[in-house]
């Protein structure tokens, strides 16, 4: 008898459950579904959206599809549009929620700011379907606004987020970006300016060179940091007003001229920077630049992208992130390495010839089970990337600085790839050893600090075995 008890006790729990997953929960869900598709003010997807215009009392702003990501503006006139932006806003117009229904039938829309609508948003699809909606005003509490589908006499209301969301300016709209490129792309950069001229390519591995007569390496970083200045940097305000009203704009003799060139195609972007904003001067004008000397980082400068019609500012950060000379972005590492690329480590000094590999995340003395201290080759790594303390980029014969005759070498690979194959000679007057990287036409003086790592026997930079241990009473 208990077990009948316990069997029928387990089948009501069964059907509860069973009626609690699908009617309560996963019924639950599709209910709420239902409903949210109920509320829907229409059914599209952003994607299908071809054309959005946005209308108010003071604009009306177009912007058009232009394959599948990309937008332009064409009204209130040609101009480059920012696309991330577009697409968010046809995300957002394809998902126009109902909060809930005033009126199914007004007949006075005008009390609620629907007649003629505060501002009102316009949808053609690539099927030539189009809809439209208008937004009135806000309702008493201030977290909802009145809106209706163009035509329709039903009022209802809608999030205030939503109304806001297509309250755009012109501005708002248009391409922020100070340049439009993809950065892994690009090949070769040049800048001039005050600081001087500077070309800069990537060859095939992706190292970046200071060209000219000698080829010198560029400290990657300091590429990448102008790049994100190109790339990732926003423009802080448009040029609205004519540009032939000014006599000062700065762009025929630009301060900065930036050209880079990417892709397989080695397309061109051209930027140039002229004057200050508070410099600016219209024809017939008079007078000195009135900066502001209690924050002059706030001071901004006219720029113009060649491949678009836009003038614009920039801020004074971006600009001083371009104004490099060759030195500035020169590689101060003694060899650019990235340390864990290196799985291969050989070194020729006064002790001896000796290797290291990396085959599984640790080093062994290479060709051998024996285990090498990570300690004593990260600080060969460490060595290998200490800054210089100077460059001699016309140097004497390497014999001058011990160099002919290396008293140490090192060369570090990754795979068959050599990654950097140094050499260090006598000791500098200035305080440093001399050192040449292959490839690299220049003399580096070498800071001394950490160098005696390079100059370690075997010995000491392997793990000791228990025998040795034991006799060292270690």
């Amino acid at each position: 008898m208990r077990f009948k008890g316990t069997l029928v006790l387990l089948v009501v729990c069964l059907l509860l459950g069973g009626y609690l997953y699908f009617y309560e929960i996963k019924g639950g869900e599709q209910r709420e579904k239902a409903k949210e598709a109920e509320n829907q003010v229409w059914k599209l997807e952003g994607k299908d959206i071809r054309q959005i215009d946005l209308l108010s009392s003071s604009q009306h702003i177009t912007a058009v599809r232009q394959g599948e990501n990309n937008w332009a503006l064409t009204s209130p006139r040609a101009l480059d549009a920012d696309s991330d932006e577009l697409n968010s806003l046809a995300n957002s117009a394809s998902n126009i929620r109902r909060e809930s229904v005033l009126e199914s039938n007004a007949t006075d829309l005008a009390k609620f700011g629907l007649s003629p609508a505060k501002s009102s948003l316009r949808l053609k699809t690539k099927a030539g379907k189009e809809y439209a909606i208008g937004f009135g005003n806000s309702n008493p509490t201030g977290n909802s606004a009145y809106a209706a589908v163009t035509g329709g006499k039903e009022v209802f209301l809608v999030s205030s987020s939503t109304a806001s969301a297509f309250d755009k300016k012109l501005d708002d709209l248009r391409n922020q970006r100070i340049l439009s490129f993809d950065q892994p792309d690009v090949q070769s950069l040049n800048l001039k300016s005050s600081k001087g001229d500077l070309d800069i390519e990537k060859d095939s591995t992706d190292r970046w060179w200071i060209a000219g007569k000698e080829r010198i390496a560029a400290d990657s970083p300091g590429v990448r940091g102008i790049l994100n200045a190109l790339s990732m940097g926003k423009i802080k305000e448009f040029f609205n007003d004519p540009p032939e009203d000014y006599q000062n704009l700065g762009l025929d003799k630009p301060a900065i001229d930036v050209r880079l060139t990417y892709g397989k195609n080695k397309a061109l972007k051209h930027l140039v920077i002229g004057s200050a904003k508070s410099s600016l001067r219209k024809k017939g004008e008079s007078g000195s630049a009135k900066r502001n000397p209690d924050n002059p980082l706030s001071e901004l400068y006219l720029a113009k992208d060649e491949s678009r019609a836009d003038l614009f500012f920039v801020e004074k950060d971006v600009v001083d992130k371009l104004l490099k000379s060759p030195n500035d972005v020169r590689d101060k590492a003694l060899a650019p390495i990235q340390r864990w690329d290196v799985d291969f480590i050989a070194i020729t000094n006064q002790k001896g010839s000796f290797s290291f590999s990396k085959p599984a995340g640790e080093w062994f003395v290479a060709g051998t089970n024996t285990k090498a201290k990570w300690d004593a080759v990260n600080a060969i790594l460490d060595a290998m990337e200490k800054p210089v303390k100077e460059w001699i980029d016309k140097p004497a014969p390497l014999a001058s600085y011990g160099l002919d005759k290396p008293a140490i070498h090192v060369i570090l690979k990754q795979g068959s790839t050599v990654l950097a194959d140094c050499s260090f000679g006598r000791s500098a007057k200035e305080g440093g050893i001399y050192a040449q990287a292959k490839g690299d036409s220049s003399v580096k003086v070498a800071d001394p600090e950490g160098l005696d790592a390079l100059n370690k026997g075997q010995a000491d930079m392997v793990e000791p075995t228990p025998a040795t241990a034991a006799k060292s009473g270690k």
